[in-house]
């Protein structure tokens, strides 16, 4: 642009020479685009020059705005410590009252706890001086019994002696009564016996000699009728042999050996046939035998398949019950990790509630003043405070109206609360004397086992009452039994009020919450 503007001057000197001439339309129009640009070129470096001071001002202004903060932060944190300087002071003297406060309570609980672990030893001092003693009562006890006992035992034995004796006497005497009983039979019943063996043996010997001689007629007879006989069938015999001989000579050869052929297939067949008769009875005993085997087995097939169908539908009823269970412990499961899920949401909203309850109640705490942190609750104005008696007064009047004693008197009003007082007192004590009570009678039934024990282990010898304290059991005369310790003389028993022993907890554990 520079150069243009050259040119332009240079151009503006050789018009001016020949200005007297007038300008054409076209130089006019050029002059006028060339003015135009020269305003738009200045109006852009001024446009330029104003950005560069802006830009200028705007880094003086951006320096003076971070030195002017720092000087502001660091006059606020001097202020701020200051006042914090101040807060933690008065937090730590409120801090140190609450401390010295919480050491003097502490101071009487254990003052308290003291006395009460005092008067616990004299009680156990006192426990086991009277527990030596019923100790001592009970040795002696157990002695005369042991001594009764064996009075007792040595009579029963010489009594046992005695009846053993009569009874054995008794047994012999009878053994030998019935011994000499049973000879006297046994020689009467032989003697019987012999006798009609006699009677027998000469019965039969007549009997034996009137057949033979009877046989002897009849054999001679038959003798003679038989010579006879046998000498014409010899005769006849001879003559029909000798016929036949010379007729079948080789026919008896055959014969013979046709003869002595079958006398070893009669040997073969006998032998084969007690053979076939052997097989047969152990065919037979073996029919009986599987036949009893098949009955016992088919009985216990029986047993067994009866036995298989009990056990198949105990399973079955079983397994059915076993599903039953498993869904309905399944539903239980699934019931109860919905419940969970709930209750983990429900406590975990519950949670983030107490956590953003305690974060706010801290951030306050921090923001309060003294009279806030002494009187925490909100005191409304004076018209809510009239109001608010007022208000007071009438139900002071209704209350007054219907709290009336049993003597018809007015009950004051820090007297509304004493029967319920009375009656939580009641139920408290209550509940104190029936733990100790079950705690006497736990300790009293662990101190009759204790004795029961001992008492065992008195009348008996193993390895536990030789390691363990026994008073029988004496070495060197010296017994393993700890002597009593003396204790002192049991004085006033400390009362508590039950109210009082309820509230400590919960004011300790308040404490300890508003200290956290």
């Amino acid at each position: 642009m520079a150069k243009i503007g050259k040119q332009y001057k240079g151009a503006s000197k050789e018009k001016t020479g020949g200005k007297k001439g007038k300008l054409t339309d076209e130089e006019r129009r050029m002059q006028e685009e060339m003015q135009r640009l020269l305003e738009e070129e200045r109006a852009r470096q001024a446009e330029e020059r104003r950005k560069r001071q802006l830009k200028e001002r705007q880094a003086q202004e951006e320096k003076y705005s971070r030195v002017n903060r720092l000087k502001i932060n660091n006059q606020w944190r001097k202020l701020m410590r200051l006042v914090k300087v101040e807060d933690l002071r008065k937090e730590v003297e409120i801090i140190s009252q609450a401390h010295e406060r919480e050491v003097d309570r502490k101071d009487a609980i254990i003052q308290m706890l003291d006395r009460d672990l005092e008067e616990s030893e004299e009680q156990y001092q006192m426990a086991l001086r009277s527990y030596l003693q019923v100790i001592d009562r009970l040795l002696e006890l157990h002695a005369q019994r042991t001594k009764g006992l064996e009075f007792e035992f040595e009579g029963d034995l010489a009594e046992l002696s005695r009846e053993f004796a009569a009874e054995r006497s008794e047994i012999t005497s009878a053994h030998a009564s019935h011994k000499k009983e049973l000879l006297e039979v046994m020689m009467l019943m032989e003697r019987e016996y012999n006798e009609a063996e006699e009677d027998a043996r000469q019965e039969t010997d007549g009997q034996r000699e009137e057949i033979k001689n009877r046989n002897a007629e009849d054999y001679n007879m038959l003798r003679d009728t038989l010579e006879r006989v046998i000498k014409r069938i010899e005769e006849d015999f001879d003559s029909a042999h000798s016929n036949y001989m010379a007729n079948t000579e080789a026919r008896t050869s055959e014969f013979k050996h046709l003869t002595l052929q079958d006398q070893r297939s009669a040997k073969t067949i006998d032998t084969q046939t007690r053979r076939l008769q052997r097989l047969q009875e152990s065919i037979n005993h073996w029919r009986t035998k599987i036949a009893n085997n098949a009955r016992e087995c088919e009985e216990r097939n029986r047993a067994m398949r009866e036995e298989k169908e009990a056990i198949a539908r105990h399973y079955q009823e079983l397994k059915a019950q076993m599903v039953r269970f498993r869904d309905g412990e399944a539903r239980r499961l699934q019931e109860l990790a919905l419940n969970s899920r709930a209750a983990i949401k429900a406590l975990g909203d519950k949670l983030g509630k107490a956590e953003s309850i305690l974060k706010l109640a801290e951030l306050n705490r921090k923001m309060e003043t003294e009279r806030e942190k002494v009187l925490p609750f909100y005191q409304s104005s004076v018209e809510d405070e009239a109001s608010a008696a007022a208000q007071i007064v009438d139900v002071s009047k209704s209350l007054q109206a219907s709290a009336t004693g049993r003597d018809g008197k007015l009950v004051e009003e820090w007297d509304y609360l004493n029967n319920l007082f009375k009656r939580h007192n009641k139920v408290l004590l209550d509940e104190m004397a029936i733990s100790r009570e079950k705690g006497r009678l736990e300790q009293e039934n662990a101190d009759l086992r204790a004795i029961l024990k001992q008492y065992l282990d008195g009348i008996s010898v193993n390895d536990d009452v030789l390691t363990d304290a026994n008073p029988l059991l004496i070495l060197n005369s010296r017994s393993n039994l700890a002597a009593a310790q003396p204790g002192r003389p049991v004085g006033r028993v400390t009362v508590i009020e039950a109210a009082h022993k309820v509230m400590i907890p919960q004011l300790t554990a308040g404490r300890q919450g508003a200290s956290m």
